[in-house]
């Protein structure tokens, strides 16, 4: 009968296909499958590579011994990729970058082996940086002086676990902590960072998860975090014989829920979110509690006076807002390698492209002092980047602006508060035949205008001017520029650390930019000269030792500064992000998913 020949037909031909092997259906992959990954997971030392009659042999065997190497299976599920995956080259730098990223990773390689079979083996080599950290931190700026304690695991179980507890005494600072992060949650994404302890003036506790998005290919972020504080704002106060600060205690809460997704390719990514926030500062005992600190020893202080009192007033005000946000951007971005920007010798990724984010945040309930109902307002944030990489040249620059639009209610007319702007520019020249040499060249621009929240600028310190104390010269609007050369030596021990030396220049202008008790400081400049290493060699990590000092009319040897710094302080590696800055932004949600917002 025809209709059981075309039953039998049918039949076989679904016998066929559940018999064929899992796949075989499956679009066909021109760079061949993954069939094998290869993770070789190194401790701090490479040994093997170390001449056998080396001096201090035993050393490297030691430190490796002490050392919690970071588990094969947390990397392996780090990875953007599995056994029987169709070869993706994105995928491959994508998970490369991923691991470099880590702070207890110090080199990263991932590559592929083409097999006969036409199969791919893929490589994964890592090398750990020293995790164990015993920290005491000290300055020199305005005579020695140890600013604190610091003991912490970062890579305990060798799962990228940070553990520590700390004790910190720098200015107003004044903070004994416990802390505990985890990248990786319950074995997820999931990023969870927790730590709580006591201020100078009461308590803190800070809480956050993250889920981010993975590299260039992750489609979907999302955030919660939460932070309370009570904690001091210190003014400095220039031209005073007696009082260098003053003191204005207020309690710090807020917490934001976001979350955020991505479409397009790596490449060419929209970005868009949305999320609730909440942010709240009170000055409980405003003025009675303010204090005028005595020659920069915040331990002997003397109550405000009114002309002080008045001085910050403006900035002063209770006000909590709960928000509803929303965010939108595109990314055009792709990363390169770079080697010996900010790393003596080691590799770092570089954005390479374009990015533009906005923010806009509506209020749901603004109150002031006493519970006092104030005006909404919409607040809004503008982000923008721009890379290039060519031949011997890199450039990266950044700006970010926001400010809260009020408004207007009855007889009160609408108004613009609160506007804070920051750009900035880092261009490298690293000179054909030149190897190991690098020229830096930075832009700064910060400011605030009609800011309502405790705010001040400084034109010296780290990241300024640093030929000068980070006390000088008071203001709100601040242009640095600075050049930096970097020379990486292979000596006097490559096989155990990188070393170089750097000699800078900064010159830079602050004006009053109506904060409290700022100045108009004129140009200033400064020259310097620095030691810089690393451990272990190849390492992003950097420690600076650097001296600096003003020149120009009415310089003199002793001003001389000496600082050391645990880490990179200028450059791509720590980022665009202005301590001073950040410091008096309030908004929760930020129109990002790469950190949490403190």
């Amino acid at each position: 009968m025809p209709g059981s020949s075309n039953l039998q037909k049918a039949i076989l031909l679904v016998l066929a296909l559940t018999l064929l092997p899992e796949g075989a259906l499956a679009q066909a992959c021109e760079p061949g499958r993954i069939s094998y990954i290869f993770i070789d997971n190194r401790s701090i030392f490479d040994t093997t590579e170390l001449d056998p009659d080396a001096p201090f042999l035993w050393a490297y065997h030691l430190a490796n011994a002490l050392h919690m190497r970071t588990r094969e299976e947390f990397i392996r599920d780090e990875l953007l990729f599995k056994v029987g995956d169709c070869l993706d080259p994105i995928r491959l730098a994508e998970s490369e970058r991923l691991l470099r990223a880590y702070r207890f990773i110090a080199r990263s390689d991932v590559f592929a082996l083409p097999q006969p079979d036409g199969t791919q083996h893929v490589i994964v080599d890592t090398q750990d940086e020293w995790t164990t950290k015993v920290d005491v931190g000290f300055r020199l700026d305005d005579g020695p002086k140890i600013t604190g304690v610091k003991v912490a695991e970062e890579n305990l179980l060798g799962r990228g676990i940070l553990a520590g507890f700390y004790f910190a005494e720098e200015k107003e600072q004044r903070d004994l902590g416990v802390e505990m992060e985890t990248p990786r949650l319950f074995n997820t994404r999931w990023n969870a960072r927790v730590s709580g302890g006591r201020t100078r003036t009461g308590k803190f506790f800070e809480e956050g998860l993250f889920y981010p998005f993975v590299g260039e290919v992750g489609k979907v972020g999302a955030r919660q975090s939460y932070l309370w504080r009570e904690t001091l704002f210190a003014y400095v106060i220039p031209h005073d014989p007696v009082h260098t600060h003053l003191l204005v205690p207020f309690l710090d809460d807020r917490w934001d829920l976001v979350v955020g997704g991505r479409v397009g390719e790596p490449g060419s990514l929209t970005v868009f979110g949305a999320g609730l926030s909440r942010e709240s500062i009170k000055f409980r005992d405003f003025p009675a509690d303010l204090e005028l600190v005595r020659n920069r020893n915040f331990s002997r202080t003397d109550p405000a006076d009114e002309e002080s009192v008045e001085a910050v007033r403006s900035q002063a005000r209770d006000r909590t807002a709960n928000r509803v946000n929303v965010f939108v951007g595109q990314r055009n971005l792709r990363f390169v390698q770079r080697r010996g920007l900010d790393a003596l010798k080691g590799i770092q990724d570089v954005q390479v492209g374009t990015e533009v984010i906005v923010g806009l945040g509506r209020t749901l309930k603004v109150r002031g002092d006493g519970g006092e109902p104030l005006p909404g307002d919409f607040h809004t944030q503008v982000s923008l980047f721009a890379g290039g990489a060519w031949d011997g040249w890199t450039l990266n620059a950044q700006m970010n602006a926001e400010a809260r639009q009020v408004l207007a209610r009855g007889d009160e007319p609408g108004r613009v508060d609160d506007i804070f702007g920051e750009a900035d520019a880092f261009l490298y020249w690293q000179p054909r035949g030149s190897e190991g040499n690098t020229l830096l060249f930075r832009l700064s621009a910060t400011g605030g205008w009609s800011v309502q929240t405790p705010f001040q600028l400084t034109l010296g310190g780290r990241q300024a001017v640093r030929g000068y104390a980070d006390t000088a010269f008071p203001g709100g609007r601040r242009l640095v520029m600075s050049v930096e050369e970097r020379t990486y030596f292979p000596w006097p021990a490559p096989e155990l650390f990188d070393f170089g030396l750097s000699m800078f220049m900064d010159l830079g202008h602050i004006q009053p930019g109506g904060v409290p008790f700022g100045v108009d400081s004129g140009w200033r400049a400064a020259f310097g000269v620095g030691i810089r290493f690393g451990l272990p060699p190849g390492t992003g990590n950097m420690t600076r030792i650097d001296l600096a000092a003003p020149v120009g009319p009415g310089a003199q040897l002793k001003d001389v500064i000496l600082r050391i710094s645990l880490q990179e302080i200028l450059g791509l590696l720590p980022g665009f992000r202005d301590d001073q800055l950040v410091r008096s932004l309030r908004n929760g949600v930020r129109p990002t998913l790469v950190s949490l917002p403190w």
